[in-house]
């Protein structure tokens, strides 16, 4: 190298600022409200208001019941961990500074899986049925997005 400044290619995203994290982009307006409602610090979820069937992701019919007619119901936000990958590989540069994390599929109290980060955690210390909570990280000044941690014993 020439310059002395001029880094490798293999280090030159440590040396830029990172991108900012990329917020949900909903294509549906049932899809934006779910969005809309996460933002209160709390997560939501449709009930069927016919049977009584939790659904995510979020949808116009039940897939339990066919109705159409449906609530938004507040979560508990306790779950268990039902699947999980630790990701070493950052497939967006705003993740970079977070590798390795955890990918996780989370099943909720009210029987809805979701997938979302599971943050604050000791990667040796995961299991099956390991209980989580929901928390938010923000991203940007203006959005949070639902995460979830392992339970405080």
């Amino acid at each position: 190298m020439s310059d002395k400044t001029e880094l490798p290619p293999k280090m030159r995203f440590m040396a830029q600022k990172a991108p900012p994290k990329p917020k949900p982009r909903p294509q549906d307006p049932i899809e934006q409200e779910f969005w809309n409602r996460c933002q209160d610090g709390h997560l939501y979820f449709q009930r069927c208001s016919d049977c009584g069937t939790f659904r995510h992701l979020p949808r116009y019919m039940c897939a339990k019941c066919g109705s159409p007619e449906f609530s938004w119901e507040r979560s508990t936000g306790k779950g268990m961990l039902f699947s999980w990958t630790v990701t070493h590989q950052a497939l967006h540069p705003a993740f970079a500074a977070d590798i390795p994390f955890v990918a996780a599929l989370v099943e909720l109290e009210e029987g809805v899986r979701m997938a979302t980060r599971l943050i604050n955690c000791d990667h040796e210390s995961l299991r099956l049925d390991l209980p989580v909570e929901l928390t938010f990280e923000p991203v940007g000044d203006d959005f949070h997005l639902p995460v979830f941690r392992p339970c405080e014993e």
